[in-house]
């Protein structure tokens, strides 16, 4: 396999594990990627994330059976025994059989324009689903990295002037260590096809992400919203001062609820 020159060791590490999963790869690859589980502690857990995946996904599907009612009612229908009588063509018959043929044809077309607006409306893209699955994925992937940030600093005024000097933009910058979340750093995301910041807080072992998505309009700021469950993590999302706010961590629901609380506050009084 030839791997593009911008893909680093850990994307072509999870890229082999999930070919590596999938049975997908030849004895020599197979065996490269073993070796790199028992190296690297992050990329089994991912591996055994994996598993568990797939075998709650077979069991759940395998559980799927067709009701007894369906299973009688195919019974019947193999069963019948009725006979199709077809009557002779006259001009009145055949008037009547067009006029037939076109109720059919009709209830036919809107029979397929309704399925397939309901498949529409099932398989259409959900951009806040969206946006919610993509925020925890770079919280994933930045966890997986070295280290979860691109500027370290606990003090405001370095990560704040960082943001400055790369997007030309930068959110607040709160500091809450004395609340138990201090701050770590700030790094640079890609979100829907955009450069985003991302302010990094920690909580004990635990690593916070705060997403800040700049808005065009006015400074008008909105409470939090329900936390959202994704894979594992919760997300906080909240509206304020020309940004909207997505925080996302594996702390938690309650904790990360104190979290938006005490950040917002810190951000009012500034």
């Amino acid at each position: 396999m030839i791997k593009p020159t911008s893909w680093s060791s850990r994307e072509e590490s999870l890229l082999l594990l999930n070919a590596y999963i999938d049975d997908e790869l030849d004895a020599a690859s197979a065996l490269d990627v073993e070796r790199r589980l028992e190296s690297d502690a992050a990329l089994k857990a991912e591996h055994d994330r994996l598993r568990q995946l797939r075998g709650a996904l077979a069991s759940t599907l395998a559980g799927e059976r067709a009701s007894d009612d369906l299973k009688r009612r195919i019974a019947q229908i193999s069963e019948s025994s009725e006979t199709v009588v077809v009557p002779l063509r006259s001009s009145r018959s055949s008037f009547k059989t067009r006029d037939d043929w076109r109720r059919l044809a009709v209830a036919a077309a809107l029979a397929a324009f309704v399925a397939g607006a309901g498949t529409y409306g099932i398989l259409r893209p959900d951009p806040a689903s969206n946006d919610v699955a993509a925020i925890v994925a770079d919280h994933r992937r930045a966890l997986l990295a070295a280290t979860p940030y691109d500027v370290a600093s606990s003090d405001r005024h370095t990560v704040k002037p960082w943001f400055d000097s790369k997007l030309a933009l930068s959110p607040q910058v709160v500091d809450l260590a004395a609340s138990g979340f201090p701050l770590a750093g700030g790094r640079v995301e890609i979100l829907d096809g955009k450069a985003v910041p991302v302010l990094v807080y920690r909580r004990r072992a635990h690593v916070i992400s705060v997403v800040a998505v700049p808005r065009v309009g006015t400074g008008v700021t909105a409470p939090p919203s329900l936390a959202e469950a994704r894979d594992g993590y919760f997300m906080i999302r909240w509206r304020g001062r020309d940004f909207d706010y997505f925080a996302v961590s594996d702390i938690a629901e309650g904790e990360l609820g104190e979290f938006v609380a005490r950040w917002r506050d810190a951000a009012a009084d500034h």
